[in-house]
This record gives C-alpha cells, structure tokens and sequence, in this order.
C-alpha cells in the first residue's frame, strides 16, 4: 500500500486547481469503480484510491486515505474497510467507522511543492 500511494503522490496536478467538491469527486469515483474489475480488491480500497488520485489532481493537501480493521468474523478474520477522510472528517461513508473500525494504516497527502 506505501508504494501505491507514494506513486499517487508523485502524479501531476493541474496547473489550475479545480473546484469540485469531494463530495462530487467521491460520488462520481463510487460509480465508476461499481463497473470495473476488482482484481481480488475490495470496493472501498480501489474507490478510497480512485479518490485520493482525483483529490491529489486538484491540488488538495487536508486528504488523508485510511485503513480499518473491525471485528472478527466466525473464521476470525477481521473486518477490513478503506475511506477517505477530508479536513480529518470521512467522506461520504454512512456509518460511525470510529465505532466500527480501528485505525491499522492512515496516509496523509503530502504537502504540494511549486
């Protein structure tokens, strides 16, 4: 996971920071990745990393991708989950994750440099 997200860091921003706000960033990423190939991953992680590239594009630096783990099922495999979380607060997730989820891995985008 460290190095997919060094590499998202490492991508180009636009010379214009856009306007859109991660709401609609977010809304739009959960569409596109309900279609592709998941390739043995889960939903949240390729849509949180969908996001984070779409975020880092826009010139953003408050986003941060997170990492959960739940509990345990019948087999004891923990829950996992993958969110994004702006300005320290999730986005667009519809349950209370610090209830659900312990915090296991969290990755702050890093500051842009002109």
């Amino acid at each position: 996971m460290p190095e997919v997200l060094d590499h998202l860091d490492r991508l180009p921003v636009r010379a214009s920071a856009g306007s859109v706000p991660p709401e609609a960033i977010a809304q739009t990423a959960r569409a596109i990745v309900r279609r592709l190939p998941r390739f043995g991953m889960g939903e949240c992680l390729l849509r949180s990393l969908v996001i984070y590239a779409m975020l880092r594009r826009q010139q953003r630096t408050d986003v941060s991708l997170v990492l959960g783990a739940g509990s345990l099922d019948s087999l004891g495999r923990p829950a996992l989950h993958c969110w994004i979380e702006v300005n320290g607060q999730p986005l667009l997730e519809t349950h209370n994750l610090g209830e659900c989820f312990r915090v296991m891995f969290r990755h702050r985008m890093p500051g842009l440099t002109t």
